[in-house]
């Protein structure tokens, strides 16, 4: 399907009615036709943030005005969320976030704490190395489920058979974090605990065994900051190496620390312990695949190693190329929306950025990793 990204002329606001699924009911979505295809679909951005892909033959009607989209207030965006989730959700307002829950107050609070930290340092990170970062447009979106049953049935219809397996996810269409709570998770449950205070919350997800899973949430949450703060763009060619590995670039917090973020830049050595493995073992995916194959990443049998490999080519090029890289992600996030690259065009840009002899690229990477500690 052949698309063109609408002129700023063009931006007014379109009113739909679609049915998205054979046997759905008629839906009525406004928006920003922010891409318009050949044949009548578009690409729809609504005042809530989300984006929506609509293909020709899902559209019944089309309404044109001449009004500018103007994105929703908090308190309009709060109300617009409560409205799509089952009944019994609250909200905890912080400065950054908008947390819909239906499990305790205080889980509520201590993760728009975790969040909001994780928020300020990542911001004040980019524009330390001289990215154009910005706070978000809206406050951003997380729903925090009670378990993980609950969780599941709402999530099911994005995640399919994966939800099982999916503590966490952020989605770029919604442009919203969905979760639930860790603390009733059997893994982290001690004899005799309590998860009624923030410190509780605090001591029970410090431990060991919570290590990965308090790790997938800020990973998640990681990539609705990165897309919303400007560093990279929702829905562009982003190849899954970078993507996936600038969230785990961060995603081992100080959970002991109330106020600042003090692990950026550390070596994540649950990622780095995994790559080293798998380097000894001969498992590790050449520096051309890695670029261009985003499979590795999706596949279950691959795809833990394929984060390893990505945080430890992350790791290598932001803090050895630190200004190539910052270049790398302001040509990936100046990307036409929803058109793919090729293997051979993802290659070409990577050498463009961080130097065409791959190999001597990659004899510097092992040699410094294999000095990392």
């Amino acid at each position: 399907m052949a698309a063109s990204l609408a002129s700023p002329a063009a931006f007014s606001l379109e009113h739909v009615t679609v049915v998205l699924e054979p046997g759905d009911k008629p839906k009525k979505l406004s928006g920003q036709a922010v891409v318009e295809a050949q044949d009548g679909g578009m690409l729809l951005k609504s005042a809530d943030g989300g984006l929506h892909l609509l293909p020709a033959e899902t559209i019944r009607s089309r309404k044109t005005d001449s009004k500018p989209l103007v994105m929703l207030t908090r308190e309009q965006l709060t109300e617009h969320v409560l409205a799509e989730l089952p009944p019994g959700f609250r909200v905890h307002d912080s400065k950054n976030y908008i947390v819909c829950y239906n499990t305790t107050r205080t889980y509520a609070e201590w993760s728009s704490s975790l969040l909001e930290r994780l928020q300020r340092a990542f911001i004040a990170y980019w524009e330390k190395r001289g990215c154009k970062v910005k706070a978000p447009e809206q406050p951003l979106v997380v729903l925090v489920f009670s378990d993980k049953a609950s969780y599941a049935e709402y999530s099911r219809a994005e995640l399919g058979a994966t939800v099982g397996n999916v503590i966490g996810y952020y989605s770029p269409h919604t442009n919203r974090t969905v979760m639930y709570d860790l603390t009733g998770m059997q893994a982290v449950r001690r004899e005799g605990s309590s998860r009624g205070s923030l410190h509780d919350i605090t001591d029970l997800l410090s431990q060991p065994e919570a290590e990965p899973l308090v790790a997938t949430i800020v990973h998640e949450a990681t990539h609705q900051i990165s897309f919303n703060c400007g560093l990279q763009t929702r829905l562009v060619a982003n190849p899954l190496w970078l993507s996936e590995g600038l969230a785990t670039f961060f995603e081992t917090p100080d959970l002991a620390s109330s106020r600042s973020w003090s692990g950026i830049g550390n070596v994540n050595y649950t990622r780095f312990d995994r790559y080293l493995d798998n380097h000894d073992a001969g498992r590790v995916a050449s520096l051309a695949r890695m670029i261009g194959d985003d499979q590795m990443f999706r596949d279950p049998e691959t795809a833990v190693d394929s984060y390893a490999q990505a945080w430890a080519w992350n790791y290598f090029l932001i803090r050895w190329k630190p200004k190539e890289y910052a270049t790398y992600l302001k040509m990936l996030a100046d990307k036409p929306l929803l058109v793919d690259d090729d293997p051979k065009k993802r290659l070409a840009e990577f050498r463009k950025h961080f130097g065409t002899d791959l190999e001597a690229l990659e004899a510097e990477f092992y040699r410094r990793m294999d000095r990392v500690k």
